[in-house]
């Protein structure tokens, strides 16, 4: 039988990352279908926790990325890159306010929206 003694955090943050990301599956394959806060809470979590262990060009920030801002508060038009890529520091602090606002069941609103988009348009996953 297997023991796990010590959790570290970049192993809890892929294991949350994984769940989050087949909790979402669905979802995405149906775009209409927006997921709940709890999802969406998670899907923040992972990206911050990635985002804070430099794995945001890692196929499952791109996940979560993807999960969150397709599935997360209400639907908005597509955004288009039009910033250059933020720091993680920035992305982090993006990803906080999303958290912020899920948290405080502020998630359907336009604010949510509008820092949503702002994460899309400057937190994208990286490419290798």
């Amino acid at each position: 039988m297997l023991q796990f003694r010590h959790f570290s955090p970049k192993m809890a943050a892929l294991v949350a990352a994984i769940l989050v990301c087949a909790a979402l599956a669905p979802a995405t394959a149906q775009p209409a279908k927006r997921s709940g806060a709890g999802p969406c809470r998670q899907g923040a979590l992972s990206l911050i926790g990635m985002l804070d262990s430099g794995e945001d060009n890692t196929a499952d920030y791109r996940h979560a990325y993807e999960a969150v801002v397709q599935t997360c508060g209400p639907v908005a038009p597509p955004t288009t890159p039009a910033q250059p890529r933020a720091g993680q520091e920035a992305c982090g602090k993006l990803a906080r306010a999303m958290l912020d606002s899920i948290e405080e069941g502020k998630m359907n609103t336009q604010g949510f929206v509008q820092t949503r988009s702002r994460f899309a348009q400057s937190c994208a996953p990286r490419s290798n």
